[in-house]
């Protein structure tokens, strides 16, 4: 068997095989010893590491520690699969194996917490992918949807809802509207639509509170509500615009104004209850 490398490499694709399935059985300890098992034998076939077969296996063993949440173990996996990228040069396989592997870092330092790592590490890997892939590409994609997820905890949501608009386009245009991952895009990017309409709101009753001119507000309450209607929502969220809207006319002594805003959140109300 040791002088059969044909052998290895069958019996290593089928470790692998069979870790994949663990994996989506959430097996997680014996998916791992499964990649350990294909680990072993790739490493037999090239007779050391310094090999881009090697280096994916490390990113899948990675994969699977951070769903364990052994995410030091996993950090170190992929700090060992970058100096191995750094070693084997830009050739191959390995602008992909590095983008994984920092894209990997960037989800990890998301789950500890670190933001602001997080966010610098996805910003590389998002150009390594461009790079590698093209821009439109949905390994790119991937970048997008994250970086605007991340930006959105950040309340950075002008730049969250720029990179979510990239990931939705990208995979509307090569994936469809059908498929899971776009349809995971369009449901992140109206969730950071309305959270923009509502800071936006928020926005217009401070500046009324704090007696600012009324026009200024009332601007803010029509830039919500053109994004509410751009999405094609009627949210109560639309209906308490109209009556912030409705409280700075009448501040305002535009009575007139402020009846037709109050008619307009009644009648938001009156659909949503039936």
């Amino acid at each position: 068997l040791e002088a059969q490398p044909d052998i290895h490499r069958v019996l290593s694709e089928r470790y692998s095989d069979m870790a994949i399935v663990l994996m989506k059985q959430r097996k997680i300890g014996e998916a791992i010893k499964m990649n350990k098992q294909s680990l072993a034998r790739k490493l037999h076939i090239h007779g050391g590491e310094d090999h881009s077969d090697i280096a994916w296996e490390y990113i899948g063993v990675g994969v699977l520690l951070m769903k364990q949440n052994r995410l030091d173990d996993a950090l170190q996996m992929c700090d060992r699969v970058i100096e191995m990228c750094n070693r084997l040069g830009p050739g191959g396989d390995n602008r992909k194996i590095l983008a994984a592997a920092v894209g990997n870092q960037a989800i990890i330092r998301d789950k500890q917490g670190d933001l602001e790592a997080a966010t610098e590490l996805l910003e590389q890997t998002l150009a390594i992918r461009e790079e590698v892939f093209g821009e439109m590409h949905p390994e790119t994609a991937i970048a997008y949807q994250i970086i605007a997820r991340i930006y959105g905890q950040q309340d950075r949501l002008d730049d969250a809802i720029h990179a979510s608009t990239k990931a939705l386009q990208i995979r509307l245009k090569e994936l469809g509207k059908d498929n899971p991952y776009t349809e995971d895009s369009a449901t992140l990017f109206v969730q950071l639509k309305l959270g923009k309409a509502a800071a936006i709101n928020e926005d217009g009753l401070a500046l009324a509170k704090a007696g600012g001119d009324y026009t200024d507000a009332v601007k803010l309450f029509q830039e919500a509500l053109s994004m509410y209607s751009e999405l094609k929502l009627e949210e109560p969220d639309t209906a308490s615009v109209y009556e912030n809207m409705a409280d700075v006319y009448i501040s305002a002594d535009m009575l007139e104004e402020a009846v037709a805003a109050s008619t307009d959140a009644l009648k938001i109300y009156r659909r949503k209850l039936g």
